[in-house]
């Protein structure tokens, strides 16, 4: 559509903000397309709108439960809000899902998935 094609080129412009009303343009015309959310909640990422991101890839999943994209954006957000359990979940879905699907992500998921149960894990302090 004509919507989407001017929100994917204002993405790569990096203009987000404008991206992200033609992507709310596109939900009001259909707001049962899963990518339309996952592509809004990349660029909430990029502004880092952490809640946002969530609420995008929550109402993605909730059409789409194994979209792969969502629960990696998801897991992004709650690492940087430092909900690490909730984001180990997220990111385990998301290298299941690709995995069940045949999606190749190279090592972006794993790479996450190990980088936030490192932040999970308390440092020793020295005394």
């Amino acid at each position: 559509t004509v919507v989407s094609t001017q929100s994917g080129h204002y993405g790569r412009e990096r203009s987000y903000e404008e991206a992200i009303s033609c992507y709310t343009k596109a939900l009001l015309k259909n707001d049962k397309v899963t990518t339309i959310y996952t592509n809004r909640a990349l660029c909430y990422l990029k502004l880092e709108l952490w809640d946002r991101v969530i609420r995008d890839c929550k109402l993605a999943l909730e059409i789409d439960k194994k979209m792969t994209k969502a629960h990696f954006f998801m897991g992004q957000a709650l690492t940087e809000l430092e909900r690490y359990n909730d984001a180990i979940v997220a990111f385990t879905l998301a290298i299941e899902n690709a995995k069940s699907q045949k999606q190749h992500f190279g090592d972006d998921l794993h790479m996450a998935l190990r980088k936030t149960k490192k932040k999970k894990v308390p440092t020793a302090t020295l005394r």
